[in-house]
């Protein structure tokens, strides 16, 4: 084994401290002394060859190499704790029956294409499949209303375990005599001042339309929210403003020859990732696991270029 690599329990007090901002409090969770986690740090940096932290009284920041170690220290974390799981448990078996609660606004358009290769690989696996949106998600998986759920980002992890499975584009639909829809091309600049519809407050997506009409100066339709994609397609189509509609919708359920226009912006990529998430303690959360591993897999293989997979620590999972 190279000598000049950090150990395992190093890269552990790495991501630790970054996430505490505070040795002291890193030193607790990790239920050892200060002098030890300080001497564990300098180790590193110094078989590294560089400053991971900037120590000030402010508190105990990310230098600018520590940013850049961090998310692969989490990757290699990840991996490790995934290796040693997949070992004591590779002979599991998707089996069984489970419920699952899904979003609205992702269930139709992504499982009905998953869920038959997945019966085909796993027969024995039953799932009883709810839609919620996502707050009610959340809430259900809190008091075992569900054993897993299929969501969106944002999610605040608490006592869950979330695992980020792949991003979906966001694109922009208007009617074809729509001002816009005579150009080739269209960039954030073109939808200030735009009329922008958008789904109701219970969905995440509201959310993420709202921030995007404050950055580009457009009008949110706040009059016209629709309760389903499905409604801000037909009032799109009707020319009541620019509906933002997730790829995996548009594919399923809209065609060119229903006198619309589709653009994706030229100058942002605008998408939203989709999550599992199922409680820590769960008895089931290997399989959990592997269920979420399966579901990325077969979607992947499926949708193709509408989805691009996210690796498990591309973010910090109790912030989500």
């Amino acid at each position: 084994m190279n000598s000049n690599l950090p150990t395992i329990k190093q890269l552990e007090y790495f991501v630790t401290v970054a996430k505490a901002s505070n040795f002291r409090r890193a030193a607790l969770k990790l239920k050892i002394s200060q002098p030890a986690l300080t001497m564990q740090i300098a180790a590193m940096e110094e078989l590294l060859g560089v400053q991971l932290f900037d120590r000030s009284r402010a508190g105990t920041l990310l230098a600018p190499a520590g940013r850049d170690l961090l998310p692969m220290a989490r990757d290699l974390l990840e991996r490790y704790q995934l290796l040693s799981e997949t070992a004591h448990k590779s002979g599991i078996d998707l089996a069984g029956s489970f419920r699952m609660g899904v979003s609205p606004t992702i269930g139709p358009y992504l499982l009905t294409k998953v869920l038959p290769e997945l019966h085909a690989r796993y027969p024995e696996l039953k799932l009883h499949i709810c839609e919620a949106v996502p707050q009610q998600l959340e809430r259900g998986l809190d008091d075992g209303t569900y054993d897993i759920i299929l969501t969106v980002l944002p999610m605040h992890a608490g006592e869950n375990k979330i695992r980020p499975l792949f991003s979906e584009q966001l694109k922009f639909v208007m009617a074809a005599d729509h001002p816009l829809a005579k150009k080739q091309k269209l960039t954030s600049r073109d939808l200030h001042q735009q009329a922008i519809l958008s789904i109701d407050e219970s969905h995440h997506l509201h959310r993420q339309i709202h921030t995007l009409c404050e950055r580009f100066g457009a009008s949110l339709q706040r009059q016209f929210e629709g309760n389903s994609l499905s409604a801000l397609r037909l009032m799109s189509m009707m020319g009541m403003g620019i509906a933002v509609l997730p790829a995996l919708f548009i594919q399923a359920e809209m065609n060119l020859s229903e006198s619309i226009k589709i653009f994706v912006l030229q100058d942002e990529v605008i998408t939203r990732t989709h999550i599992s998430a199922w409680r820590k303690n769960s008895s089931a959360r290997y399989l959990f696991q592997k269920l979420s591993f399966e579901i990325k897999t077969i979607a992947i293989e499926i949708f193709g270029k509408l989805l691009e997979e996210v690796n498990a620590e591309d973010n910090v999972p109790e912030t989500w």
